[in-house]
Formats: structure tokens, C-alpha cells, sequence
């Protein structure tokens, strides 16, 4: 994203893939509506399923909700086919590729920054360095480990048609079956994409959870199953997010929903805030490196303050949510689809005292 938008303004970049395209990326695949609308036109073509409505299930409390919405909710992609459409549309901007070039190490100079790869050595004026949450980038170039991280599974199930047939309609979430987290099902177009996650410090069993899981949905009999795992950062890296020459994006930044541990949004709109503040500020790294603070403090690292808050409640205070959900369930419920649909944010609830007293009952 940031590639393509720096090369649409006229700027020469270089795009530095790690992998050969399309290549498998562990990921749960459900674009958010609120991310769909920062992607090109083109990214319809990789949508494999929609849905206007989602399922939220408590475990052992007997509470059910479903949100509706006339456009979607969320779509289902398999990231292999997003990415390489979006390197693809940044090609067309006018930016070069390298794919199947992972970079093995990043010095800043005084004047740019040096990126050795396994294709040579580049110099680049600025980089914006979207390398996932065990950055590479990030640890070259001084910034501190990202201070918490939730290990998740994930599971790509391959079933026969009709047991497959049971679960495609329905995108869903289940609360209570690992402690403060969650379990999914993205139905695809011809598989379940299932996993479960915990932000729990200690070590958790996570695959014994989420067979425990399959069995209580029924979910068996499968022909395939493809297991992955990865970590997914809770909170921003402490530091300021441009450092120099460089600025972090996406989960290298630690720019993830702590309440859905969703990472897409912020990295497609993390990308275009530094393609812009590299637009406003260049060639001065201090002004980029301002410009890039400054426009994730108003647009995103606000919200996610707020979220964090808002999370302690939902994933440490099981009886206070239980509490909550079953006074005003679809209320809650609704708020939770007007932050997928990209209504509003977190911010805004958590600095109005009316919400709480909304969720009250008191008008």
C-alpha cells in the first residue's frame, strides 16, 4: 500500500518482498469493512465469501448476538492472493518489485539507508519497513521488542461438501473457550479458516483448546488440514514509530486491534499515513519523522489507547463482560459493528460518560 502510494506522487520506489508471490501468509483472512475501503477497486476479485452478518457466541453463558449490516461486515480472502494483488497494483503505480528478496540486514547512513538483500545492496531515502512483529528492521535500527504479543493458531480445514455445507453460511466469534481470547470459523470459498488465540502471559496449550473447540461445534471428519502459527503484537512499540530514515508499519509497529487482534486496517492505514508524511516532510527525515507521530496520534494510536482499555474488560473481567452482555448484549453488539464498518472508534466511546450511562439503560 505504501508503495503504490508514494508511486502514484511521482516518488522512484522499491518494493522488497521476502518471499516468491503469491506465497502463503498466516493470517485469518476476514478484511474488516473499514479496511476494504482503503483497497483498490481490484481487491473485490480476491473476496472469496461476504457477510452482511456475524455471530458473537459466549461459551457457557448462554448469550448469543448476531450484528447485520446491508454491506459486509467482513470479507474473506486467502492473503496469498491479496498481497500479490496489491504488489501487483503497486507495480502498475510505477514501482519496481523484487520478490523472493529477503533483506538480511538494514544500516542507517547519515544520507539513507542501506539494505542488504539477498539480490545485492540498495540505498534508499526513506524506508517504511512493514516486516511483521519480529521485525527485522525494527531490532537494526535500536527500537525496543514489542512489550506484548498473543500466540494464535490457525487451522485451514478441507471438508467434505456436506459437513462443509454446514458451516459456510456463518462468520463467527466465540468467547470462553481459552481465557482472555477467542476462537474463530471464516468459512472461505472451500475451506474453514478456524483458530483461536490468548493474550495471557503465561503458556497456554492453545492446539489442545482449539480441538476442544472443533469438538464443540462439531466440526470433524476432515480430508486436509493445514496448521500454522504466529504471534500478533497487543500494543504500539513504545518509542515514536519513525526512527531516522525509517518508519514501521502494520504489525511491525504493533499497530493491532487489541480488542479483535485484527491487524489489517492499521497496516493499510499506517501505510498511507507515512507514504504521506514521507510526501510532506521529504527530503527532511525530522519532518517525516514528525509528520508520521503526528498523524498516527489523530487517526490511530488514540483509538488504540482506548481499546486497550476497553479490552481489560472484555478478555480479564469475565463476570463484568458476562454482566454487561447480558443487560445490553445487542447494544454492545452494535457498537462492536459500527467500529468494524469504520463508523466510529473506540476514542470517542471511552471519553463519552453518556455511553455508560446508554449501556445502563438510563435515557
Amino acid at each position: 500500500m505504501a508503495a503504490a502510494e508514494l508511486a502514484r506522487r511521482g516518488h522512484s520506489v522499491l518494493l522488497l518482498e521476502k518471499a516468491v508471490l503469491p506465497r502463503y501468509k498466516t493470517c485469518g483472512g476476514g478484511i474488516l469493512n473499514r479496511a476494504f475501503h482503503f483497497l483498490p477497486a481490484s481487491a473485490a476479485a480476491v473476496v472469496e465469501t461476504s457477510f452482511n452478518y456475524v455471530q458473537l457466541h459466549f461459551h457457557g453463558e448462554g448469550l448469543q448476538f448476531t450484528a447485520t449490516r446491508a454491506e459486509p461486515l467482513v470479507r474473506m480472502v486467502m492473503r496469498a492472493e491479496l498481497d500479490q494483488l496489491l504488489a501487483r497494483e503497486a507495480q502498475a503505480a510505477g514501482a519496481r518489485l523484487l520478490d523472493g528478496c529477503p533483506v538480511t540486514a538494514v544500516v542507517p547512513r547519515p544520507d539513507f539507508v542501506e539494505l542488504a538483500t539477498g539480490q545485492g545492496t540498495f540505498q534508499a531515502r526513506f524506508v517504511v519497513a512493514a516486516d511483521g512483529a519480529q521485525s527485522l528492521t525494527a531490532k537494526a535500527c535500536g527500537w525496543s521488542p514489542l512489550a506484548s504479543l498473543a500466540p494464535a493458531i490457525e487451522w485451514e480445514l478441507f471438508l467434505p461438501p456436506a459437513e462443509f455445507a454446514r458451516f459456510r453460511e456463518t462468520a463467527r466469534f466465540d468467547f470462553g473457550f481459552i481465557a482472555a481470547g477467542y476462537a474463530w470459523v471464516f468459512p472461505k470459498r472451500n475451506h474453514l479458516s478456524v483458530g483461536i488465540l490468548s493474550t495471557v502471559r503465561t503458556p497456554v496449550n492453545l492446539a489442545a483448546h482449539l480441538e476442544n473447540y472443533l469438538r464443540s461445534l462439531g466440526i470433524q471428519g476432515w480430508e486436509r488440514v493445514e496448521k500454522h502459527g504466529y504471534v500478533i503484537p497487543l500494543e504500539p512499540r513504545r518509542e515514536p514509530l519513525a526512527r531516522g530514515r525509517v518508519l514501521l508499519a502494520g504489525d511491525a509497529a504493533g499497530l493491532v486491534d487489541p480488542i479483535t487482534a485484527e491487524g489489517i486496517s492499521h497496516a493499510l492505514g499506517s501505510a498511507r499515513l507515512a507514504a504521506q508524511a514521507i510526501e510532506d516532510g521529504a527530503p527532511d527525515p525530522s519532518r517525516v519523522a514528525r509528520r508520521y507521530q503526528e498523524l498516527l496520534e489523530t487517526q490511530i494510536l488514540g483509538d488504540l489507547r482506548a481499546g486497550r482499555w476497553l479490552a481489560k474488560f472484555i478478555y480479564h473481567h469475565p463476570r463484568l463482560r458476562h454482566w454487561a452482555f447480558r443487560w445490553q448484549g445487542p447494544r454492545l453488539t452494535q457498537f462492536a459493528a459500527r467500529v468494524v464498518m469504520g463508523e466510529r472508534g473506540y476514542q470517542a466511546a471511552v471519553k463519552n460518560p453518556w455511553s455508560y450511562l446508554k449501556l445502563l439503560g438510563v435515557r
